[in-house]
């Protein structure tokens, strides 16, 4: 008898899931279940006026060889690649990302205050690092962290630099050598660093093009129908008023909300659920008649722009917009399930976009979206490993497994979600009854 698979959530995890397990059908049966009445999640896209917006930010940043395997076989000459065009705003001045390897945009001042305190920094050898803040300060100096690393990451996790622990950064804020900081600081260098120095995207419909390959041939797909309870004892949840029995079930939905929807757990697991903490994220998809500002996105660390990011969601493909107009996705981050003033915040953007010269007085709005995106980013405090350690390893005893973003609870990007999907489906697929 094959085995009952069955994942929640039909986004890029669950998606990739089951399409990679399409290969073991003689051993396992699978089924997707979708609380949303389409399929892609975040990572989807939606038409509005000849306008085509992803829900956010989202590009394909491939650095394997399977990755970019599998990327060519689902999207085909649909796809792109692109070097990257990000910069940051800085004391009205724009400096090229990464902030600590182009010093030399800065005036004078500026400079000499980073560089010299890069220089103590690495002097001091700073053996103290548990903190996002002390790892930091040890790698790029006071200057550096006061002017971009500090206000940004502010801005963006709404938490204590202190208490967030440097273990999210990974290849998300690579380590640069003080040689880079100082050669950077006084020459225009064309070397493109970080994972995402370039990227890929579809030529066509948006972000969402990747979910709609990958569900092509999956026939057991079920729209509207949200988990609401599960039974881990009995192997049985309910879904779309539903009870559905499973052998293996892959949860790729937002780990807090799961915790809410299993019953009977320990005592234990419940205090871990409870320790999870994140921020909430709005972001205004808006379309504007007019020509787009140059560039793919835009870090904002100071504090009289309202967002930390904006992107140019139609420079990443042509057929993104109409001819004579562009799109932006403006990000927010707010504490957890903070709710925002959506019309107070729409005009704080505007007024901002004026202030950079992104549109003028003139500029006409097309049309206008905002999503609000509740998980956010999982805070990376102190309790988060013990915690996340704890629930992953008791849930896979209970033989439900956590993948994606939300489901495994991680800062992470399209390409892992992508690999760690092919991996869990080969080791669920080959494990018997």
């Amino acid at each position: 008898m094959p085995l009952k698979i069955k994942i929640i959530g039909a986004g890029i995890s669950g998606l990739a899931c089951a399409y990679h397990l399409k290969k073991y059908r003689a051993k396992a049966e699978t089924a997707i279940y979708e609380a949303e009445d389409k399929i892609g999640g975040l990572c989807g896209s939606y038409q509005e006026k000849g306008f085509t917006f992803d829900y956010s930010g989202h590009l394909l940043h491939l650095s394997t060889r399977s990755g970019k395997a599998l990327a060519r076989k689902l999207l085909g000459r649909n796809q792109t690649q692109i070097k990257r065009e990000a910069f940051v705003f800085f004391k009205g001045k724009k400096v090229e990302f990464p902030f600590q390897n182009n010093l030399f945009r800065l005036d004078k001042k500026d400079i000499s205050y980073c560089v010299s305190e890069a220089i103590k920094a690495y002097g001091a050898q700073s053996e103290k690092k548990d903190s996002f803040k002390d790892w930091a300060l040890a790698l790029y100096g006071k200057g550096i962290c006061e002017y971009f690393m500090f206000p940004y990451n502010s801005k963006l996790w709404n938490f204590p630099l202190e208490k967030l622990t440097p273990q999210w950064c990974g290849k998300f804020i690579p380590a640069y050598t003080l040689e880079d900081i100082i050669k950077g600081a006084y020459l225009k260098r064309n070397k493109k660093t970080g994972y995402n120095s370039t990227f890929y995207y579809p030529k066509s419909g948006g972000c969402g093009a990747i979910c709609s390959a990958l569900a092509q041939d999956l026939d057991n797909i079920n729209l509207n129908s949200a988990l609401t309870a599960i039974d881990f004892k009995n192997k049985t949840f309910k879904a779309g008023g539903k009870t559905v029995s499973y052998d293996k079930l892959v949860s790729t939905m937002p780990l807090p909300a799961l915790g809410k929807a299993l019953k009977g757990l320990p005592a234990e697991i419940k205090a871990a659920f409870k320790e999870l903490k994140h921020n909430s994220l709005y972001v205004l998809n808006i379309a504007f008649k007019g020509k787009a500002p140059k560039g793919h996105w835009f870090y904002f660390p100071e504090d009289k722009y309202p967002f930390y990011r904006v992107g140019v969601q139609s420079s990443f493909s042509k057929s993104s917009a109409p001819k004579g107009t562009f799109s932006l996705y403006i990000e927010f981050a707010l504490r957890q399930n903070c709710k925002a003033d959506l019309n107070k915040l729409k005009q704080k953007a505007i007024s901002a976009l004026k202030d950079l010269g992104f549109i003028d007085e003139k500029s006409e709005i097309v049309t206008k979206k905002w999503h609000h995106i509740r998980y956010g980013y999982p805070i990376y405090d102190g309790r988060y490993a013990k915690a996340r350690g704890l629930i992953l390893d008791y849930l896979a005893k209970q033989d439900i497994y956590l993948l994606g973003r939300y489901g495994a609870w991680e800062y992470s990007f399209m390409e892992k979600s992508l690999l760690d999907a092919a991996a869990l489906a080969k080791t669920i697929a080959k494990v018997s009854k």
